[in-house]
């Protein structure tokens, strides 16, 4: 009788060989012709070579190809061979990798996202919170490779989907596409609920070898109802919308206006003519301004911001949901706050004609627009008047009519000071554009809606003197709180924007140098020289595209107790203070300027260690808000599109893929897929280092700012995805090798490596 062999002796083998020929990865079935066996036990060899995957003896690559890891015995040689283990939050593309994006950047020592090669993301789903161990660096996609170690938080519980009829099973489709299909076990749904959307719980175990199970928990409604867009969206990104009971009642206590024992001991600023200029929707009014002239020319400019502080104190139920939340969230019909409605839109809102609460930034300024002083606050005010940016932008312009003059004289003595504002502003933002600060004046895409929320229309909302008014204004009151907190020497959440990686600027200039332009900089990237190429784009015919990949190549701001300065801004310190109702950082500067207030500086400078965790949690809420307020709006896009299909529109290319071609429309701000697969007239593939499609057999190309008339053929709500197909194309089509690179990019990046 043959003894039966034991797993060790059966793997040895195939470790032996992967040892031999590694780096090399090889498949089962490679390792088993090279061996000479004919007949094995497959599900045996796999179970094995993934437990040597776990103990960090082999990495596997994709799903079917292993790779022996050099020097690597188990726990103790995986340390040696990774070079660093960190959290962040692991992102699925359709390709099948991912990419995690670290938490603490700046001490982590990574200025981009690690690459998740499929089949290293270690049983993580899409917006889980991972650990991951960095294995190796990719130089040519000059970012680092790690794997997925450990998943540390589910993003989800639940799926959300469609539910599926297929024979005599019901699958729900997940809404998000990385998240796999389940088969719905248990009581089956209704004949009629076929198409609706549903929340499902996973279950143990598979309910057979590629799909798992799952029980529908609840049945959502038709995807295309508003409300239940909603609740897709806030499920999809994790968005709390209810208040917590403890967080009700304690917002129910609160008065409608302040008590007069609450003004008493504050400067009273109620004569003063303070406005409110905000958008036509807005509801939560942070600041509000006033400006008066002074004797020697200069002007002095009152700051006022809601005092949240006041009424939301450390440790109560309010602060620890404001604290979870950290940010306000904005979608075209509706907005989840931070706060309870009881204090954004009206205890704490700058309505006019109402006494409020606030924190004031007295800022003083020469004839030139120089700041000669600033001095900080509590205070009460009465705003005088809620006003616009349009209706300010049409009262500031030459433009005369005569509902403009009717508007102007309604204004009275307002009309003077929102004059005055403006001559300040323009002296202001003169001065921050000589300094180094970056001008990327991109429009904002609205949503136009119906009474029952559907999209009817997307425009740009363009920015005007009014815009610009309050922008700096707010800038200016930010920069000065931070600058007076620093030198007291108290630590305060910075808002911080890091200098781009000198990598993204090399691989921005590549793109640029077929069109003649470059970021030139000597070793280390500065805010002027972005604005110097910002400034010789404005003349292209292709401006706004190649700004937008400008903009690609710089980091996103966020929040830090350790102050780099902001690189957009080319300010040396800055702090986010202005907008404490929407934004949990703005809050805890209050608080740092309260306590100085109150001379409890000890107290300020003990706040350190649980001002970074809030920085950190600050950031995270700021991305995923970011996100889903993208999502919503790629979706009312879809929604708007469903009524033009198949409608020739002049398009521009604004970014060329291996899928494929993105176009913009020029009538409105949506963007779609031309799949290279769709494109007629030939075999299109990828030429990376051309940023183009280049056909097989003609060779002619398709580059970013190619001009085309093109139509919607495909509309999907669920990816919210918008396929195109190209009808004529306007541009010259282009052939042959790329426009020769110019000479002076090559010159800066020689002038880079020179200095590193």
């Amino acid at each position: 009788m043959r003894a039966e062999r034991r797993p060790a002796d059966l793997l040895a083998p195939y470790l032996a060989l992967l040892e031999q020929k590694a780096p090399r990865p090889l498949t089962i079935e490679d390792m088993a012709r090279i061996l000479g066996v004919d007949r094995y036990d497959r599900k045996a060899v796999r179970a094995g070579l993934e437990g040597a995957v776990a103990s960090h003896r082999l990495r596997r690559i994709g799903k079917t190809r292993y790779q022996w890891l050099r020097g690597h015995d188990g726990a103790a040689a995986a340390r040696r061979e990774s070079v660093a283990q960190i959290h962040g939050r692991y992102t699925r593309v359709r390709a099948g990798y991912g990419f995690v994006a670290p938490l603490g950047r700046t001490s982590a020592g990574f200025g981009r996202d690690l690459l998740v090669p499929a089949g290293m993301e270690g049983g993580a789903r899409h917006g889980d919170a991972v650990t991951i161990e960095v294995v190796r660096s990719d130089p040519r996609r000059r970012r680092a490779v790690g794997r997925v170690v450990s998943v540390t938080g589910r993003a989800h519980e639940t799926f959300i989907g469609t539910l599926e009829r297929q024979g005599r099973r019901w699958l729900l489709i997940p809404l998000n596409d990385l998240d796999p299909p389940l088969v719905i076990t248990g009581e089956p749904p209704a004949a009629d609920q076929e198409g609706l959307v549903a929340l499902a719980r996973p279950v143990g175990g598979p309910s057979d070898e590629a799909v798992p199970a799952g029980t529908v928990e609840r049945v959502l409604g038709d995807p295309g109802d508003p409300e239940v867009q909603f609740l897709c969206i806030t499920y999809e990104h994790s968005l709390r919308t209810e208040f917590p009971e403890a967080v009700t009642a304690a917002a129910a206590t609160l008065p409608s206006d302040p008590h007069e024992a609450d003004i008493a001991g504050r400067r009273d600023l109620r004569e003063l003519a303070f406005v409110t200029i905000d958008g036509e929707t807005a509801r939560d009014f942070d600041d509000a301004v006033h400006l008066r002239p002074e004797a020697d020319g200069g002007a002095r400019l009152w700051v006022a911001i809601a005092d949240v502080s006041h009424y939301v104190r450390p440790g109560s139920a309010l602060d620890a949901e404001a604290a979870a939340r950290a940010t306000s969230v904005y979608f075209p019909d509706r907005a989840i706050p931070m706060l309870p409605a009881r204090l954004s839109n009206a205890l704490c809102s700058l309505n006019p004609r109402r006494d409020r609460l606030v924190l004031v930034a007295e800022l003083r300024y020469d004839r030139a627009g120089g700041r000669r002083s600033a001095d900080f606050y509590r205070a009460a005010i009465r705003s005088h008047e809620r006003l616009t940016y349009t209706e300010v932008a049409a009262v500031l312009s030459d433009t005369d009519t005569a509902e403009i003059r009717r508007r102007r004289a309604a204004l009275g003595p307002l009309l003077a000071m929102l004059e005055r504002m403006r001559a300040l502003m323009r002296q202001l933002y003169e001065r921050r554009l000589r300094a180094g600060s970056l001008d990327l004046d991109l429009p904002d895409a609205l949503v136009d809606l119906s009474d029952a929320g559907r999209s009817i229309g997307i425009r740009l909302e363009h920015r005007n003197d009014a815009h610009r008014l309050i922008e700096e204004f707010m800038l200016e009151a930010n920069r000065a709180v931070a600058e007076h907190l620093r030198q007291r020497d108290v630590p305060l959440p910075y808002r911080i924007h890091e200098p781009p990686e000198p990598t993204d600027i090399d691989e921005l200039n590549e793109l640029l140098a077929p069109y003649g332009f470059a970021v030139e900089y000597e070793g280390r990237v500065m805010p002027a020289d972005v604005q110097r190429l910002l400034d010789r784009l404005q003349a292209h015919p292709m401006a706004r595209v190649l700004s937008r990949q400008v903009l690609r190549a710089l980091r996103q701001a966020r929040y830090s107790t350790v102050n780099v300065g902001h690189f957009g801004l080319a300010f040396p310190i800055y702090c986010h203070f202005t907008s404490p109702i929407r934004r949990y950082p703005d809050l805890l500067v209050h608080r740092q300027l309260g306590r100085l207030f109150e001379t409890q500086n000890a107290a300020a400078r003990a706040e350190g260690e649980a001002l970074e965790a809030a920085c950190l949690h600050s950031s995270q809420a700021e991305r995923t808000a970011m996100e889903a307020e993208r999502a919503m709006l790629d979706l009312k896009k879809c929604e708007f599109m469903l009524g033009h299909l198949l409608e020739p529109e002049p398009a521009t290319v604004v970014s060329v893929t291996n899928a494929g071609l993105f176009v913009e429309l020029d009538a409105s701000p949506i963007e779609g897929l031309v799949r290279a697969d769709d494109i007629p007239g030939d075999r299109w593939t990828f030429i990376e280092a051309e940023r183009a499609l280049k056909g097989m057999r003609t060779r002619q190309r398709y580059r970013l700012g190619d001009r085309l008339i093109v139509e919607a053929t495909n509309v999907s709500l669920r990816r919210r995805q918008i396929d195109f197909a190209i009808v004529k194309r306007l541009s010259p089509p282009a052939t042959g090798a790329a426009p020769a690179k110019t000479k002076k990019p090559s010159k800066v990046r020689a002038k880079h490596r020179r200095a590193k």
